[in-house]
């Protein structure tokens, strides 16, 4: 005699269904981060060369296999205030994709998408840690920028969710640094702050790199930073290795007030033969200034945009009363890139202003690339930013 079969779900077999499905919402599975050398397309990240006016998304990853290690990234604040389409996108993917660790050191941090994706990391066992400016680190958002028009306090979020905050403090200079690091194989280093500000109004870049050594270099410093609470004036620790070369590209990496930076700028500025070009929030050096004034006097083509902000003052006076082509930016928010491009092959970018108290007081970081190809967007960028700029005000500057 054949059985009847049992066509039904026993109660066993329904609680196993249960719990599979429970597992499955509690703990969905992670998308696969995007690789280096292909980056998917979306609003802000374009296949072909961004635009030189300022029209079109400009966050545009290097398209070259020389480089596989390294993408470079432009916040576009053309309009300003487009929530959902900046550089936080790729980051936040990344930090979504966490399998073990995220360091963090960021002068300001109040950015909702990015400080949410580190709670939610927190809670999948990612070890996350953070250092900020203490002043300027923990301010809120307001509710007029929140994309949720509610006020975003970043620091209450990452304490209620157990993420360790060191505070930089500001007695021995500014913890002025903006790196992230991810599982130990990414990262995030440039003048970006994880910030509304520099993401969605300022004009900032951004590399991501997944070299070895070059991460090593930062996990020692943020490690210096976090663990030993060593800040400015009382850092120990530059660079490990301060000369890399990186799939046949020569790079150079510096810490400061360690690793005499500003002398390493001045040096570059002085064996240009072709070209100058700088974009810069900050710039009172005198040093570098006279460096750039010398070459430009001995026929080297050069041009800079200094932030709006202050420009009347500073190394903005001696470049435009020595006639170097100088402007301050147009934008009605910040400048907030720290960049020099020498000879269209050389790109010099961190978190480093041209002042003397980030040479010698503040935590910053410098990056020199040799690459013509990276030297190609940067220019772009810089060509975008020059066209928006404006002349100085030639009331506001007294000639000696």
């Amino acid at each position: 005699m054949s059985k009847k079969r049992n066509t039904g779900i026993s109660l066993g077999g329904l609680i196993v269904v249960l719990a599979i499905v429970a597992f499955i919402y509690l703990f969905p599975a992670k998308t696969p981060a995007p690789t280096p050398t292909m980056l998917p397309t979306t609003p802000g990240q374009l296949a072909s060369p961004p635009a030189s006016d300022g029209g079109q998304p400009n966050n545009q990853p290097m398209n070259n296999q020389t480089t596989s290690w390294l993408q470079v990234f432009f916040t576009n604040p053309n309009p300003p205030d487009n929530v959902g389409n900046g550089i936080d996108q790729g980051v936040v993917a990344d930090v979504n994709n966490a399998t073990t660790s995220i360091d963090v050191t960021s002068f300001d941090l109040n950015l909702p998408s990015f400080v949410n994706a580190l709670a939610a990391a927190k809670q999948h066992g990612v070890e996350v840690r953070v250092v900020v400016d203490g002043v300027n680190g923990t301010q809120k958002l307001s509710a007029s920028e929140s994309p949720t028009k509610q006020a975003f306090d970043a620091t209450q979020t990452l304490t209620d969710a157990g993420i360790s905050v060191v505070n930089g403090g500001r007695s021995s200079g500014l913890m002025h640094d903006k790196i992230i690091i991810i599982d130990g194989k990414i990262l995030y280093m440039g003048s970006w702050n994880m910030s509304y500000n520099d993401t969605f109004r300022n004009n900032n870049n951004l590399l991501r790199i997944t070299n070895a050594p070059l991460i090593a270099n930062y996990q020692a410093k943020f490690n210096e930073l976090f663990v030993d609470k060593k800040f400015g004036t009382h850092a120990q620790v530059g660079a490990q290795t301060t000369e890399l070369t990186i799939d046949g590209v020569a790079v150079e990496n510096y810490f400061s007030p360690v690793d005499n930076v500003m002398d390493k700028l001045v040096a570059y500025v002085q064996g240009a033969q072709k070209s100058i070009r700088f974009m810069i929030f900050t710039y009172t050096d005198t040093n570098l200034a006279n460096a750039m004034i010398a070459r430009d006097q001995a026929g080297v083509d050069t041009q800079g945009v200094i932030e709006d902000r202050g420009a009347s003052q500073g190394a903005m006076v001696p470049l435009f009363c020595a006639k170097v082509p100088v402007k301050v930016d147009g934008n009605k928010y910040t400048m907030h890139h720290k960049v020099i491009v020498i000879d269209e092959s050389t790109v010099i970018t961190g978190s480093f202003n041209f002042t003397k108290s980030a040479d010698q007081e503040n935590d910053d970081n410098v990056l020199v690339i040799h690459n013509p190809e990276l030297a190609k967007l940067y220019l772009q960028e810089f060509d975008r930013v020059w066209g928006q700029g404006k002349n100085p005000d030639a009331t506001k500057i007294t000639c000696k």
